[in-house]
């Protein structure tokens, strides 16, 4: 058996020694040649992509383009000179060219893997007359426009993981005529196998904006003189809306006439309103619904069309209710120069608005001023706020307020403690964590019997850093001492704590030995002080 492995092991020895003589001269031979891997890098696979797709596309309608660029990193792919020849059952002379300067699509980048999107964005796009049905472009070239110039139009699609919340946006801006830009917002969404509805979503609001850039300038020459008028314009929307509700309304009564509920006599109302001032002097028509909570839509929803419309409870106002959230420009002026007289309250809202750009221009420096006193006088959501904005530039400071906020149970520092400590090295941590405790209010004297529910709550609020100052070495330490009063919860705590440190590197093993054995050294001083072993046994 032996001389049999022996004599295999020998033929595979000289087949590979012949294998290698024989390949090596026939390398040498010619010109080096670049290795396979060369062509299957990221980027070259996600352009191969590209290409095939479009060839799919052509197989749908004419396209032809100047060039693609690819970053795979940010997941966007760019096709510029991008002109599209619709096969159009109207257009025999075949005059239906589209041209585009830009066409970008993009997903969530790589390694990012909080949320799912896409965004499809086309700029710089001119449709001619021809591309339309003959009676619009007829009604166009009356109204005199030689053709449809649209300087921007994308629709983005997110999806959030964590919170399972979907938003939907679209914006259509034509140079000349109007923009029209529209959301869908769902708090949850979800698609489900089993169950009695297979999507699963809860609205919590719903836009559409017309914004005037002349097109009812336009309009109005193709419409006769009495139907421009402000208050005609209006009454005829009101006759239609009130014909168009009423009819989805149960009559009262047999041979009776179906009436609007109040809900859509208050619509129709601010409708008519609104065409008015707009027929009267332009500006934006913006159709939206404000529901206080998101309502879970269902199939059984759409069987009564008039309580649908009671649900949703649209409005139409000449602004939407995202202006609401605009800072008032006096307002944004005293925090900016004088932020001592403003209130707290105040302040947080102005330094939010400047750190986050959402109601006012993004300045993050300004922002971080108004926010850090209220912070430091211990405001968590204040707190929070700075946080979030120091985590690209200054990691360590974001911690420290990130356990400030979470101490002061502010929802959502979890998260930002979370993804922190990955650009902390565990050093860091353990010494900023050291710094929070040792100036927080509530630490028990080691002569004190803490009750073995408590002690456990405190192990895992110290671990969480909700509610109390997130510190793995005084989770530990009150881990310790549940476990050695038995109680499971507290030793898987222990052990998870011991797990974390110890799959973290060389280093973060030698600082967590450091606060292990101060935490081990704590907790048998709190044993024997406080007598645990009398009080557990109930002496």
């Amino acid at each position: 058996m032996v001389k049999a492995y022996r004599s295999a092991l020998l033929g595979a020895a000289a087949f590979t020694c012949l294998l290698s003589a024989t390949i090596q001269p026939v390398a040498a031979a010619g010109d080096p040649r670049p290795p396979i891997s060369d062509f299957l890098s990221l980027s070259t696979v996600n352009e191969w992509v590209t290409r095939v797709g479009l060839l799919f596309v052509r197989s749908a309608v004419g396209l032809t383009y100047e060039d693609i660029t690819n970053d795979p990193y940010l997941n966007r792919t760019s096709v510029t000179g991008v002109v599209i020849r619709p096969g159009l059952p109207w257009d025999k002379g075949r005059n239906c060219q589209i041209h585009a300067e830009r066409l970008t699509l993009q997903s969530a980048e790589l390694g990012d893997w909080e949320r799912l999107s896409v965004r499809a964005e086309l700029l710089g796009t001119v449709v001619p007359l021809a591309c339309l049905p003959p009676q619009a472009a007829g009604m166009a070239a009356v109204a005199e426009v030689q053709e449809l110039a649209v300087g921007q139009v994308f629709v983005t699609v997110e999806y959030l993981m964590g919170s399972s919340a979907l938003q939907a946006d679209y914006h259509l801006n034509m140079p000349g005529l109007a923009t029209i830009t529209g959301s869908l917002d769902v708090a949850y969404f979800a698609i489900q196998e089993d169950g009695p509805e297979p999507v699963v979503m809860d609205l919590a609001g719903v836009s559409l904006a017309v914004e005037n850039l002349g097109l009812w300038a336009k309009a109005k020459t193709m419409m006769p003189p009495e139907m421009t008028e402000p208050n005609a314009a209006a009454g005829m929307v009101e006759g239609g809306l009130t014909d168009l509700l009423s009819s989805l309304n149960p009559p009262p009564a047999a041979g009776v006439q179906p009436t609007l509920l109040p809900a859509q006599a208050e619509f129709v109302a601010a409708a008519a309103a609104q065409v008015r001032d707009f027929a009267a002097n332009g500006g934006s028509i913006v159709v939206e619904t404000r529901l206080a909570r998101p309502i879970r839509v269902s199939e059984q929803m759409f069987d009564d069309p008039a309580q649908i419309f009671a649900t949703l409870h649209p409005t139409v106002t000449s602004r939407p209710a995202a202006h609401e959230r605009i800072l008032d420009a006096g307002l944004l002026m005293v925090g900016l120069n004088d932020p001592a007289s403003l209130s707290d309250e105040d302040k947080l809202r102005v330094g939010r608005a400047l750190v986050s750009g959402a109601g006012a221009p993004r300045s993050p420096g300004d922002g971080q001023a108004l926010l850090k006193p209220l912070a430091d006088s211990g405001n968590g959501e204040a707190a929070l706020a700075l946080a979030s904005s120091l985590r690209g530039t200054d990691a360590e400071t974001a911690y420290r307020y990130a356990v400030q906020a979470g101490a002061g149970a502010a929802a959502g520092a979890s998260g930002v403690m979370d993804r922190l400590e990955k650009e902390l090295t565990t050093p860091q941590v353990l010494v900023l964590q050291a710094e929070a405790l040792s100036t927080a209010d509530g630490i028990p004297s080691p002569h004190d019997f803490v009750p073995l529910s408590e002690v456990r709550n405190r192990a895992l609020a110290h671990m969480r850093g909700a509610g109390a100052v997130r510190s793995y070495g005084r989770a530990y330490y009150w881990a310790l001492l549940g476990n050695a009063a038995g109680d499971q919860a507290a030793a898987s705590l222990a052990g998870e704590i011991e797990s974390r440190m110890r799959y973290r590197g060389d280093k973060a093993a030698a600082a967590w030995a450091v606060a292990a054995e101060q935490a081990r050294a704590e907790a048998l001083a709190h044993w024997l002080t406080a007598d645990y072993p009398a009080k557990l046994a109930g002496k």
